[in-house]
């Protein structure tokens, strides 16, 4: 899994917005697909298992069975994703690094760790 650090903004509402990098991890076809294949193994075993709950046998493994290739297809497809970001925060000013996940998108919401508000991240190009 190659990864890369690219410039960003962090910004909050009339503060000053500040800049900061993020670590994106960029995702090989077999990792992709490794990723896809662990998650769908997870939910049909979550599935086999939820099987002798009461109750929760009559909807429990439908949901997980029809949720696991779902999930194992937005996982194939998701080529990068976000892993972490380094910054100073808008509002509280110090450095901060944010624990970061999800697809790549060139606008996303993060949270500071410190005054815990919800910042926007923009990618620069």
């Amino acid at each position: 899994m190659p990864t890369r650090n690219v410039p960003v903004r962090l910004s909050l509402g009339s503060e000053q917005p500040t800049q900061a990098t993020v670590v994106i991890a960029d995702w090989t076809m077999l990792e992709r697909l490794r990723r896809g294949a662990m998650v769908l193994g997870l939910a049909w075993g979550a599935a086999g298992f939820s099987i002798v709950i009461p109750v929760l046998h009559f909807v429990l493994p439908p949901i997980l069975l029809l949720l696991g290739p779902i999930l194992c297809v937005w996982r194939v497809l998701t080529r990068s994703s976000f892993k972490e970001g380094t910054g100073p925060c808008p509002r509280c000013k110090p450095e901060r690094t944010m624990t970061m996940g999800g697809k790549v998108e060139p606008e996303t919401n993060v949270f500071c760790d410190g005054c815990g508000n919800q910042l926007t991240l923009k990618l620069q190009s």
